[in-house]
């Protein structure tokens, strides 16, 4: 079976080994927001003037804004990617979205995807919209999508929990959410779900595909043809990312041509002290390997370089280690620029988080 998967992902990475010219490959570029407003946490937060300045950018530089169904559907066609095609997402739904960004939705017309918790919605309504401010919504472009019934860390066992039990107690979170926007919203809801704080495992990710759903997380890259469904990137876009002067360069970002092969898990074992990241990178006539640089908590790495061969193409595997990881989550950013797009650079994230005894962590 690893061999068979070896050989699936070789094939999606194989096209970036062949030809002779240099073509940059395109993804999709998401953006993750969650408060609109000056009243809420920084931290994840934009304010109304800024979220119209980002999509007063969009439309002026000529970017595309897709749906996530649309930015799908272009990454599995045969046919090219847009040469800026850009998402837009926001998380969990809060009221302030609709009361301060109703405007913008609909001087802009762009779709976007709000990531919801019905659970959350019934308990405290006067945090979350309503299910008539969501349809409202709906009809300026915005898709409604399961973020969990709860917003648990959904990673994290009960106690005296099986693994079993807690695989099951997380399907029916999920399960029972998109029963809930199906039930509240018109029309068929799409199989799209945004993990809670980013955090997922292979466990999560395996039974969001026995369920048919692709996957979003929260750390950094766009979305290419060699991403796992269950593991796509988005750029945070909130507080000190809100600058345009840096979101421009995510904006305008490549997906590399890469995997994740180790750590498997993004939670690390309790007590981790040295971790050991593999990535695979396809070769590309785009961009220079010997150029690739990554990062670590404000620390570049050196990558050690490994050969690859496979019968389906050849690339590099880089190995990077990593001391003391924080508690809590982190994550290692590569980027490597391109040689026929200048300013803009190929980019791939790995996401960690380290538990402490207890298997916990700060949200």
């Amino acid at each position: 079976m690893r061999g068979v998967l070896l050989g699936v992902i070789w094939l999606i990475l194989f096209p970036f080994s062949a030809g002779a010219s240099h073509a940059a490959e395109h993804g999709v570029v998401i953006l993750q927001y969650h408060h609109i407003g000056d009243d809420t946490p920084r931290v994840t937060s934009v304010t109304a003037a800024e979220l119209e300045e980002h999509f007063q950018f969009l439309e002026d530089n000529d970017f595309t804004v897709v749906s996530l169904t649309e930015a799908q559907r272009l990454l599995e066609s045969p046919d090219p990617m847009p040469n800026k095609a850009v998402a837009i997402t926001f998380d969990d739904g809060w009221r302030n979205v609709y009361d301060n960004g109703i405007h913008i939705f609909k001087e802009f017309e762009f779709p976007f995807t709000i990531f919801i918790n019905p659970k959350l919605m019934e308990e405290t309504p006067h945090l979350y919209m309503s299910w008539e401010q969501l349809t409202e919504l709906q009809s300026y472009g915005a898709t409604i999508a399961n973020h969990s019934n709860s917003h648990g860390h959904m990673t994290w066992r009960q106690q005296g929990e099986s693994e079993q039990q807690w695989l099951a107690r997380q399907r029916r979170d999920v399960v029972e959410a998109q029963q809930m926007l199906q039930k509240a919203l018109p029309g068929e809801q799409p199989r799209q779900f945004a993990y809670p704080y980013g955090e997922f495992n292979p466990q999560l990710e395996a039974m969001l595909a026995e369920e048919g759903y692709i996957a979003f997380g929260q750390h950094s890259g766009p979305w290419g043809p060699a991403t796992p469904t269950t593991q796509i990137p988005r750029f945070p876009a909130s507080a000190q990312y809100a600058d345009l002067k840096t979101l421009r360069t995510k904006l305008l970002s490549l997906p590399l041509p890469a995997v994740t092969t180790a750590p498997r898990n993004m939670v690390l074992e309790d007590g981790s002290k040295k971790v050991e990241v593999k990535v695979d990178v396809a070769s590309s006539n785009d961009f220079d390997t010997s150029l690739l640089n990554c990062f670590y908590q404000g620390e570049q790495l050196k990558p050690q370089w490994r050969k690859l061969e496979h019968q389906l193409g050849d690339g590099w595997q880089l190995t990077l280690h990593l001391k003391n990881p924080p508690l809590g989550r982190s994550r290692v950013n590569c980027t490597v620029p391109s040689r026929s797009q200048q300013g803009r650079f190929y980019w791939h994230s790995v996401p960690l988080v380290r538990p402490d005894a207890e298997g916990r962590w700060p949200d």
